[in-house]
């Protein structure tokens, strides 16, 4: 019981970073974007795009905040022993 209760703290705490990642991408797309314009030359070329791409970034952040609210709503914590 305790570890599943950790992995869903675990899930939620994801779904936050999810949500608030995708809130910042939304309000500033190309600045955030270019804030992950790091590593190896795939991934500069992607956030390069992403950064010249303005309502496709937004779209994706829009689903990453989706996905994050989704997962979060499946976190539910269940009935202490003592209600029970």
């Amino acid at each position: 019981m305790k570890t599943n209760l950790t992995t869903r703290r675990i899930l939620e705490s994801f779904a936050l970073f999810l949500i608030g990642d995708g809130v910042m991408g939304m309000l500033k797309p190309r600045r955030h974007s270019l804030l992950w314009d790091c590593g190896p030359e795939p991934i500069r070329e992607f956030t390069e795009m992403l950064a010249a791409n303005r309502d496709l970034t937004r779209g994706i952040y829009l689903a990453e905040i989706a996905l994050g609210v989704l997962l979060a709503s499946k976190q539910t914590p269940e009935q202490p022993q003592w209600l029970g």
